[in-house]
């Protein structure tokens, strides 16, 4: 098994504290199991990763069991030095893609949580355990190794997985030399859904239809320290986790998780439509540099990016759905919208409308997935996501409205994936979350 609990060390109770509170702010209630890895010594030293701070799974190697250790063609290390920002310390770790591979079993994967997330019947088989967590959230820093880029196509994917390359959801890093961009990837099970029943009766969520997304939600600047912060709210059943991509603190994107993948695509185990069909459990990330394999960019060697003060964390995160409902209905201006939701899960009544006559646009909802509803004060947040179409255009969508009850003005605000957003207040009444 990947998880156990760390030796002595390493898990510092600032670390354990800086975990309680990032998943705090993120509606998590109770059981939280936080890793906090700043690079620093005596825990750390100059020196490929594997085996720091200790042999897998408490300590970064390649997939364990059966024990398989991080390919040492990959240009990584801990380094010192200068080029580093103030804020990472003595240390950090830097990795590049100088060397690339389509493999997944000996890239880099951080030490295992001593408790997994999931859903409750995600498959974990012998890569990960521990107390079923329904949440997970990770964060980390980072800055460019190579400060004089000029075009070197350095790029970096990191993602929550269980030990064994089954991702559940994906970053990646490309540095350019008009700054580093943030990449986001889901898998969209659009209609006609993928539905359980025996191998004759199933519909099918892997069709032509279906898709892994790429967007990007950010592009920050090539000098100095950035972060990335996944939220990861696992949902029972298919087409509903929810994931909240922070670039720098700000929200930047709600999607959700490959889960529809292993249900319903036979290439990663799932596609018999049958209830054995299911998501992934994660414990860890796995920090990748794929493509062909051999030395595909040799211009990278020694530069790629450094990574530093990476917290986190499984905890049990009350998601709250029952008979929470949001509906809104509103004029700003020469901006319209529209909203209905009935709780967590898709509904057929769901819908999501907005029109935007001075910015050209006009929004019409074709898929509402999923939304999370959080008690904010005396009123309620919710978040819906989905897809639709922008003056014909596919998109997908982010909802955030806030009822804050009786004494405030409610909020709304809308993210297509096509870059148009508009955030703004209307008038009592006019948004009603419960």
């Amino acid at each position: 098994m990947r998880s156990r609990g760390l030796p002595r060390g390493t898990r510092s109770l600032g670390a354990i504290i800086a975990g309680i509170a990032l998943t705090l702010t993120n509606g998590v209630l109770a059981n939280a199991d936080s890793i906090g890895i700043s690079f620093e010594p005596p825990l750390y030293h100059v020196g490929t990763i594997q085996d720091q701070p200790s042999p897998p799974p408490t300590g970064w190697g390649g997939q364990t069991p059966p024990g398989i250790p991080i390919n040492p063609a990959i240009d990584q290390t801990i380094v010192t030095g200068g080029g580093r920002p103030s804020s990472f310390g003595s240390q950090s770790w830097r990795i590049s893609n100088a060397y690339t591979s389509g493999s997944f079993a000996d890239m880099p994967f951080s030490p295992s949580l001593a408790n997994e997330a999931g859903e409750t019947l995600a498959q974990n088989l012998v890569y990960s355990d521990g107390d079923r967590q329904n949440q997970f959230d990770a964060k980390w820093s980072f800055a460019t190794a190579d400060a004089m880029s000029v075009g070197s196509d350095s790029y970096l994917s990191i993602s929550p997985d269980r030990g064994d390359g089954a991702r559940m959801s994906y970053i990646r890093l490309e540095d350019h030399p008009y700054g580093i961009e943030v990449w986001f990837s889901d898998y969209q099970d659009n209609s006609p859904r993928g539905q359980y029943g025996s191998p004759a009766t199933a519909a099918p969520g892997c069709g032509p239809e279906d898709e892994f997304t790429d967007m990007k939600v950010a592009t920050v600047s090539r000098t100095g320290a950035h972060s990335v912060q996944l939220s990861i709210g696992f949902l029972d059943g298919p087409h509903n986790d929810v994931v909240k991509v922070y670039v720098d603190g700000v929200v930047r994107h709600t999607g959700t998780t490959w889960e529809d993948y292993f249900r319903w695509c036979t290439e990663s185990g799932g596609g018999t439509g049958t209830a054995s069909d299911q998501s992934r459990t994660v414990d860890s990330l796995l920090f990748r540099v794929g493509g062909a394999t051999g030395v595909s960019h040799p211009q990278n060697l020694g530069k790629g990016f450094f990574i530093d003060n990476l917290l986190y964390t499984s905890s049990t995160s009350r998601h709250d759905c029952g008979n929470h409902n949001g509906h809104g209905d509103g004029e700003h201006g020469d901006k319209k919208f529209k909203f209905d939701k009935h709780g967590c899960n898709k509904d057929d009544r769901d819908e999501a409308r907005h029109d935007d006559e001075g910015g050209g646009h006009h929004f019409q909802s074709s898929s509402v997935d999923s939304a999370e509803y959080e008690s904010v004060g005396s009123g309620w947040q919710m978040t819906m996501v989905g897809s639709g179409v922008d003056n014909g255009e596919p998109v997908t969508f982010t909802i955030v409205a806030l009822d804050p009850g009786a004494l405030a003005p409610a909020t709304y605000s809308i993210v297509l994936s096509n870059g148009y957003t508009w955030t703004g207040d209307s008038p009592a009444g006019s948004i009603d979350i419960e």
